[in-house]
């Protein structure tokens, strides 16, 4: 039987993305840096893909390229048996 893992993460990075990143690239940073976040703290293995569903990566680009929001709650699943975790928005 395939074990599945649940987790809920608030991931602040307002001032990681906006000043390190150009204005136009932050909203796709902010998609990477989640990704890592999740990735370091989540403990999840190199070998699992990970995935963001489209409703955070709407979220994500609902105010533009320019100005990704600062804090983002997300609820990660992970499958074991599929080798896969998805970013939920929360």
């Amino acid at each position: 039987m395939a074990e599945v893992k649940e987790m809920t993460f608030n991931i602040n990075m307002g001032i990681l993305i906006r000043a390190k990143y150009p204005p136009k690239k932050r909203a796709a940073r902010a998609v990477k840096f989640i990704k890592a976040f999740i990735r370091r703290h989540a403990k999840v293995p190199e070998d699992y893909q990970i995935k963001v569903r489209p409703e955070l990566n709407e979220i994500l680009w609902s105010r533009g390229a320019e100005n990704p929001p600062g804090k983002v709650k997300v609820r990660v699943v992970m499958d074991e048996e599929e080798k896969l975790a998805v970013i939920w928005p929360a």
